[in-house]
């Protein structure tokens, strides 16, 4: 069901209530910004499903919030990351109360990287169509077909839970809470500018002149928060590294910097590959 109104979304709340788990899954777009754009919410209860527009200005987040922030409330995600991560930048803070049914399969005899729609087909012996997986979930209006594969994306998540419930003692495997503990630290969704230079993966520190690295990368992570553009967009990984690598010529780094568009980027790395 596409939630229209408060009296929807209240409905479905204390319905949750009285079950105590819900399912979450969001849909979103990242291609040209520097965060992700919510453009779906799904949640499930055990008897029902509903989709939340967040791209409807009529949606009263504090209600969703309500739903979300409800410490009686499990909350059942699969692999769990990028929709945690949604949830973080919307609400400043993670959720209590979480499970990510991705770290409990190896508990149960199954591959961690089991998808959602194998997990369903093993588990439930239900089967899910994944087709519109890789689609603008900005588009709208919202066809018919992309709903109902946003629907069944979530409607299982609760009863997945309970399967392995059946299995093990999620709450108390030591296992799963060591897996989970990462993924609902707060420090992993805050992005730091600092430590922009990790996501490079440089394997051969010696080659490149870390200091420097540190601070392109540390610029160009500012600059591209400021606009809300990836960090790619501004420069290459590729070309960072080169920029700050020991034995590339000079006549190489000259001709990455001309290609660079923002001129306030420019200017700083300048003085950095000077000093």
């Amino acid at each position: 069901m596409l939630i229209y109104n408060y009296d929807q979304l209240k409905q479905f709340f204390l319905k949750s209530q009285k079950d105590k788990i819900i399912g979450i899954d969001t849909e979103f777009y990242r291609v040209s910004t520097y965060y992700p754009k919510l453009c779906l919410i799904q949640i499930s209860n055990k008897n029902s499903t509903i989709i939340i527009d967040p791209l409807c200005k009529k949606i009263d987040f504090s209600l969703i919030k309500k739903i979300f922030f409800n410490r009686n409330i499990i909350k059942v995600f699969h692999a769990a990351h990028q929709d945690i991560e949604i949830l973080f930048n919307l609400f400043g803070k993670i959720p209590e109360n979480i499970v990510d049914i991705q770290l409990c399969l190896s508990e149960i005899g199954f591959s961690e990287s089991l998808g959602y729609a194998d997990a369903c087909k093993n588990l439930l012996d239900i089967k899910i169509d994944k087709k519109n997986q890789f689609i603008d979930w900005r588009k709208r209006p919202l066809e018919k077909e992309k709903i109902l594969y946003a629907i069944n994306d979530v409607k299982y998540l609760p009863k997945l839970f309970l399967k392995i419930s059946e299995k093990i003692n999620i709450a108390e495997n030591i296992n799963i809470i060591r897996s989970h503990k990462k993924l609902l630290n707060e420090e992993t969704y805050k992005k730091k500018p600092k430590n922009a230079w990790k996501k490079l993966k440089i394997v051969e520190i010696k080659n490149y002149e870390i200091k420097k690295l540190k601070k392109v990368c540390f610029i160009r992570e500012e600059l591209a928060k400021e606009k809300d553009i990836p960090v790619k967009k501004i420069m290459t990984d590729q070309n960072v590294k080169l920029l700050c690598k020991k034995k590339v010529n000079k006549k190489e780094k000259k001709l990455i910097l001309e290609s660079i568009e923002f001129t306030y980027f420019k200017k700083e790395l300048t003085k950095i590959l000077v000093n």
